[in-house]
């Protein structure tokens, strides 16, 4: 049996963690892949660090929880120590350099740092859209996914959103396919 892909995302509370792990579990289970995703919780009511765990497969995946993820992605710079301990040799990582901004723990395995709450400020003009700029990175790492079923998924994600504001669709895409052209 061919081990599921494995990864972990954390970052700050409302920075959408959680949406951005259930997205991709549900990008892969339209794709026929098998997929679970699991939140973390810390106990404090704000600004606590989010965990989310996500894992895809081809087959069923027989237990939930994982010790080293093949995917990091890290939102905020106290959210490496939090998930230190899933790195392996081969983790590929993700940071959003606008508010990562000490790499010494993990310059080994040399991440992709994406200025994704910049580019969403400044390009965009719309800075909540840094999540989906991190997410359009993910979707290029993440082996054997297509843009087609994060589309699907964004779009089911987000229907109430998009009946309420059609602009906001075309800037989700913009913004996927921004994170997704910054992975070389």
């Amino acid at each position: 049996m061919k081990e599921p892909f494995k990864i972990v995302i954390c970052g700050e509370g409302g920075q959408g963690v959680l949406s951005i792990a259930k997205i991709i579990a549900h990008s892969a289970w339209l794709q026929g892949k098998q997929a679970v995703y699991v939140p973390y919780f810390s106990t404090e009511k704000r600004g606590g660090v989010s965990i989310a765990f996500a894992q895809i497969g081809d087959e069923p995946i027989p237990y939930p929880r994982f010790t080293k993820a093949d995917l990091w992605v890290v939102m905020s710079q106290r959210a490496i120590p939090r998930i230190a301990e899933y790195l392996q040799d081969g983790t590929k990582i993700v940071a959003n350099s606008f508010l990562v901004k000490d790499f010494s723990a993990i310059e080994k395995w040399k991440p992709y740092a994406i200025d994704a709450a910049g580019i969403a400020k400044n390009r965009l003009k719309k800075p909540r859209t840094f999540n989906m700029i991190i997410l359009g990175a993910m979707l290029k790492l993440i082996p054997g996914m297509s843009k087609e079923s994060f589309s699907q998924s964004l779009e089911k994600t987000f229907k109430d959103k998009y009946e309420k504001d059609p602009s906001l669709k075309e800037l989700n895409e913009k913004a996927l396919t921004i994170g997704y052209d910054l992975i070389s």
